[in-house]
Protein backbone atom coordinates (compact mmCIF):
# COMPACT_ATOMS: atom_id res chain seq x y z
CA UNK A 1 0.00 0.00 0.00
CA UNK A 2 1.40 3.67 -1.02
CA UNK A 3 1.99 5.88 1.95
CA UNK A 4 -0.62 9.25 1.64
CA UNK A 5 1.26 12.00 -0.82
CA UNK A 6 1.45 15.08 2.23
CA UNK A 7 1.00 18.10 0.16
CA UNK A 8 1.00 21.63 1.75
CA UNK A 9 -0.47 25.20 0.01
CA UNK A 10 -0.74 29.01 0.55
CA UNK A 11 -3.92 31.06 -0.35
CA UNK A 12 -5.07 34.41 0.33
CA UNK A 13 -8.53 33.36 -1.14
CA UNK A 14 -11.99 33.77 1.78
CA UNK A 15 -11.31 30.12 4.47
CA UNK A 16 -15.31 29.27 3.56
CA UNK A 17 -14.98 29.85 -0.57
CA UNK A 18 -11.67 27.63 -0.54
CA UNK A 19 -12.76 24.79 1.60
CA UNK A 20 -16.31 24.34 -0.54
CA UNK A 21 -14.83 24.51 -3.71
CA UNK A 22 -11.75 22.07 -2.53
CA UNK A 23 -14.41 19.53 -1.99
CA UNK A 24 -16.20 20.48 -5.13
CA UNK A 25 -12.85 19.91 -6.96
CA UNK A 26 -12.02 16.21 -5.39
CA UNK A 27 -15.42 14.81 -5.74
CA UNK A 28 -15.43 16.15 -9.99
CA UNK A 29 -11.68 14.74 -10.36
CA UNK A 30 -13.23 11.47 -9.57
CA UNK A 31 -12.28 11.25 -5.47
CA UNK A 32 -14.04 11.72 -2.15
CA UNK A 33 -13.30 13.37 0.86
CA UNK A 34 -12.48 10.87 3.90
CA UNK A 35 -12.35 14.26 6.41
CA UNK A 36 -10.96 17.79 7.22
CA UNK A 37 -9.60 19.95 10.43
CA UNK A 38 -10.01 23.33 11.38
CA UNK A 39 -7.08 24.95 12.94
CA UNK A 40 -8.64 28.02 14.13
CA UNK A 41 -8.87 30.69 10.76
CA UNK A 42 -5.23 30.11 10.12
CA UNK A 43 -5.27 26.52 8.46
CA UNK A 44 -7.15 23.48 7.57
CA UNK A 45 -6.08 20.17 6.41
CA UNK A 46 -8.17 17.74 4.08
CA UNK A 47 -8.03 14.34 3.93
CA UNK A 48 -8.89 12.91 -0.11
CA UNK A 49 -8.48 10.01 -1.89
CA UNK A 50 -8.61 10.43 -6.10
CA UNK A 51 -8.12 7.83 -8.23
CA UNK A 52 -4.38 8.53 -10.18
CA UNK A 53 -5.86 9.56 -13.27
CA UNK A 54 -7.62 13.06 -11.39
CA UNK A 55 -4.50 13.98 -9.85
CA UNK A 56 -3.41 15.92 -12.62
CA UNK A 57 -6.44 18.05 -12.83
CA UNK A 58 -6.92 18.17 -9.63
CA UNK A 59 -3.67 20.38 -9.40
CA UNK A 60 -4.61 22.34 -11.99
CA UNK A 61 -8.04 23.34 -10.47
CA UNK A 62 -6.23 24.09 -7.37
CA UNK A 63 -4.13 26.42 -8.43
CA UNK A 64 -6.38 28.03 -10.57
CA UNK A 65 -8.72 28.74 -7.81
CA UNK A 66 -5.68 30.44 -6.02
CA UNK A 67 -4.37 27.88 -4.14
CA UNK A 68 -0.73 27.52 -4.56
CA UNK A 69 1.09 23.74 -3.92
CA UNK A 70 4.26 23.73 -2.56
CA UNK A 71 7.05 22.41 -5.18
CA UNK A 72 7.37 19.23 -3.05
CA UNK A 73 3.71 18.80 -3.65
CA UNK A 74 3.60 19.27 -6.95
CA UNK A 75 6.38 16.67 -7.39
CA UNK A 76 4.39 14.16 -5.16
CA UNK A 77 1.51 14.54 -7.72
CA UNK A 78 3.61 14.19 -10.75
CA UNK A 79 5.38 11.05 -9.22
CA UNK A 80 1.63 9.27 -8.45
CA UNK A 81 0.25 10.21 -11.95
CA UNK A 82 -0.45 7.58 -14.91
CA UNK A 83 2.71 7.13 -16.28
CA UNK A 84 4.73 7.36 -13.67
CA UNK A 85 4.68 4.16 -12.43
CA UNK A 86 0.75 4.27 -11.60
CA UNK A 87 -2.45 2.48 -12.79
CA UNK A 88 -5.23 5.57 -13.88
CA UNK A 89 -7.77 4.16 -11.55
CA UNK A 90 -5.34 3.16 -8.78
CA UNK A 91 -6.66 5.14 -5.84
CA UNK A 92 -3.92 7.59 -3.84
CA UNK A 93 -4.57 9.05 -0.76
CA UNK A 94 -3.52 12.30 0.17
CA UNK A 95 -3.65 15.39 2.14
CA UNK A 96 -4.12 18.91 1.48
CA UNK A 97 -2.68 21.30 4.13
CA UNK A 98 -3.83 24.48 3.62
CA UNK A 99 -2.49 28.07 5.31
CA UNK A 100 -4.80 31.16 4.95
CA UNK A 101 -3.06 34.65 4.66
CA UNK A 102 -4.76 37.38 5.82
CA UNK A 103 -4.84 40.09 8.28
CA UNK A 104 -8.14 39.32 10.44
CA UNK A 105 -7.16 38.28 14.50
CA UNK A 106 -7.02 34.48 15.59
CA UNK A 107 -10.71 32.82 15.89
CA UNK A 108 -10.74 32.18 19.44
CA UNK A 109 -13.22 29.20 20.18
CA UNK A 110 -14.54 29.04 23.77
CA UNK A 111 -13.68 24.77 25.21
CA UNK A 112 -15.75 24.01 27.77
CA UNK A 113 -14.21 22.54 31.10
CA UNK A 114 -14.74 18.76 31.21
CA UNK A 115 -16.28 18.06 34.92
CA UNK A 116 -13.85 15.40 36.87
Amino acid sequence: MNRPMMLSAVTRINRHTVMRVIDDIVVSCGGWIEGHTLFSNIAATFRFVLPASGLAGFALRVNALGVHIDAAGLDALAARSPGAGQAGDAEVSGALSMTFLHDEPDMRREIPAVPG
